[in-house]
């Protein structure tokens, strides 16, 4: 049954998203299509928690003679306390929160508050007259243990896997390793305490696993806020380039480094008793500049030459001690 608020509120429910979509449509603004969703949302959950209580709001119509109504007093069985109001609100927090950060952190506010949801209505109908013993025995081997248990467990392990990450990418990396096995050790810790105590009633594992859900939710939410810490880029390690001289001629004609890149070069003198050496030069005429000059020796025996990449382009290399010997030298940008 549907009384005067309720319909105002569903109603309000219909126009708030009617204007969410216009206003998504016209202007494209995340943040004030998010305030309308919102107010759909609470305006529909208003409406579903007013319909249907059987309270008329209209006053009836009485005459100005008539007697005073008779009044029978009634009772109701006051509801027990349940921790999911309090899930509820930590989901419609987590909401909040993801209008800022971004669409992720939305949807898992969306999924809190749709198991929120599931939970308290759950907890009501337990309370009712109509929860039996064989109905409680029927949805426990039906619904909850094929279902709610692997789901619950999946979620369990989601929300811990997203919310570490979040911390762990947020602190230096020195201290991640501390805090990734100190939280292990908690979890395990408490899932020993929960286990070896079988008689520990219903409301207290409820009432702890909110606090460790918010707690881990508010971790996250804080390493999402302050943002990555630097991560430094891996650069490839540079392979010496290696030349060697055998019989007046080198092994190579075509040798290719990265212009700016401090070159590696190993030259490797096979010709005992002659003298060779490794000479950059920016043209292969008399006029050309040199870039870089070896140090000569005789072989058999090695150097190590290190210098800076030329600007890109093409540069020759020669053995000054034999012209014949040379190649050519490309410099990529």
């Amino acid at each position: 049954m549907l009384n005067l608020v309720s319909r105002a509120l569903l109603a309000l429910t219909a126009v708030s998203a009617a204007l969410a979509g216009a206003y998504f449509i016209a202007d494209g603004d995340r943040t004030g299509v998010v305030l309308l969703a919102f107010l759909a949302l609470a305006a529909f959950v208003g409406g579903l928690s007013t319909a249907g209580n059987a309270v008329h709001d209209l006053a009836p119509t009485v005459a100005a003679d008539a007697p005073p109504p008779g009044r029978t007093a009634m009772s109701s069985a006051v509801p027990t306390g349940s921790g999911w109001p309090l899930a509820a609100a930590v989901s419609l927090t987590v909401l909040a929160v993801g209008a800022v950060i971004g669409v992720p952190v939305v949807l898992a506010g969306l999924l809190l508050l749709l198991v929120a949801t599931a939970g308290w209505f759950a907890r009501a109908w337990s309370e009712h007259p109509s929860w039996t013993p064989p109905v409680r025995q029927r949805v426990s081997s039906r619904l909850l243990a094929p279902i709610g248990l692997p789901v619950g467990g999946f979620l369990l392990a989601a929300l811990i896997a997203v919310s570490m990450s979040r911390v762990l990418l947020a602190i230096p990396a020195d201290a991640a390793w501390v805090v990734a096995g100190l939280a292990a050790a908690a979890i395990f810790a408490a899932c020993y305490w929960v286990a070896s105590r079988p008689r520990l009633g219903s409301s207290v594992i409820v009432a702890l696993s909110v606090l460790a859900a918010t707690s881990m939710v508010g971790a996250g939410i804080a390493g999402a806020v302050g943002g990555e810490r630097r991560f430094e880029p891996h650069e490839e390690e540079e392979h010496p380039l290696v030349i060697s001289a055998k019989e007046i001629k080198f092994n190579t004609d075509t040798i290719t480094v990265k212009a700016g890149k401090d070159v590696h070069l190993e030259f490797v003198n096979e010709d005992e008793e002659t003298f060779h050496n490794v000479a950059v030069y920016d043209g292969s005429g008399p006029d050309s500049k040199p870039v870089f000059n070896g140090e000569g020796f005789a072989g058999d025996d090695e150097r190590s030459y290190e210098f800076k990449a030329p600007p890109p382009g093409s540069y020759s290399f020669v053995c000054d001690f034999h012209p014949n010997m040379k190649g050519t030298l490309v410099s990529e940008g």
